[in-house]
């Protein structure tokens, strides 16, 4: 206790300008990157709130650890060259994939996206289900049924009515920019190609085990296949859509390939236990990743 005491009242605090538009990178996507800042120097460090106007960043802790703290917060704002790709918006988000394009870019390079305060384009929202079919059957029913009652409606990217761009501005070391820039660039080629989004809802939805197979293996080689992202929802729940998005070849022949797995695994369950552990809750991630 007396321990604890005594490094509260060596506690100093020092107050450094950061340029407003370099403070996103300080704190990064969620505080990660301030997170880390103040986990790795054992320091609290206090950024203005956006839009304030105000430059100065308070970092508090023992002097040393703070001394260290800003001299490295002053070299990565000086490292921190900003670059600004232009993004179709129609294809914002296919880029972007639920944030993992963020991701990768941050953990492989260093470098951080912001939109320069612009506002990101509405998600596309998956039409309403439209039946193949008649009711649809649980897994108890016959498989034949099963395999082909489902709902599947397609979102045209190409007759998207969103314009223009969205700025998205890299930031990090230099050398790393021109890495990050070239990635981007290949995503947004290959997201213009990609122009077809498909929402594909099984019948059961603890059929999508078949989908995904043993530690992923199905959904990856029909990933391979057609050259779509396909993503698997976690929860399962009834009503929740597989998201296959590509060329409207790739993801109809993804679609086909989803509907002939799950009936080739009604047809390997038959006749032999079919218990799936209880319910909603039972087919979970296997923690390898393989939902996405």
């Amino acid at each position: 206790m007396n321990q604890i005491v005594l490094e509260r009242e060596s506690q100093t605090t020092e107050t450094i300008d950061v340029p407003t538009d370099k403070h996103r990178s300080l704190i990064g996507r969620g505080g990660e990157t301030k997170k880390e800042l103040e986990s790795r120097f054992k320091v609290s460090i206090d950024i203005p709130r956006q839009g304030n106007g105000q430059t100065g960043v308070k970092i508090v802790g023992l002097p040393s650890d703070v001394e260290k703290a800003k001299n490295h917060i002053l070299d990565l704002v000086k490292d921190q060259e900003g670059e600004t790709i232009q993004v179709p918006r129609k294809v914002h988000h296919t880029v972007a994939d639920n944030g993992q394009f963020f991701r990768r870019l941050r953990n492989d390079h260093q470098v951080t996206v912001d939109h320069a305060g612009n506002k990101v384009p509405p998600k596309p929202v998956a039409p309403t289900p439209r039946s193949n079919g008649g009711p649809l059957p649980l897994i108890t029913d016959d498989e034949d049924d099963a395999a082909d009652a489902f709902t599947f409606n397609i979102i045209d990217l190409s007759k998207s009515n969103l314009e223009g761009d969205i700025p998205w501005v890299l930031r990090g070391p230099p050398d790393n920019l021109t890495k990050a820039r070239a990635q981007l660039a290949a995503a947004i080629e290959q997201a213009l190609k990609n122009t077809t989004t498909g929402y594909l809802v099984l019948p059961d939805p603890r059929t999508y085990r078949y989908v995904i197979g043993q530690g992923g293996s199905k959904v990856n080689s029909i990933r391979k296949a057609t050259g779509c992202k396909i993503t698997v929802p976690r929860d399962q729940a009834a009503g929740e859509a597989i998201e296959i998005v590509g060329s409207t070849q790739g993801v109809e022949k993804a679609k086909d390939l989803i509907l002939k797995a799950v009936k080739d695994g009604g047809a390997n369950a038959n006749g032999g236990e079919r218990s799936f552990g209880g319910g909603k809750g039972a087919i979970g991630s296997n923690g390898n990743g393989n939902w996405d």
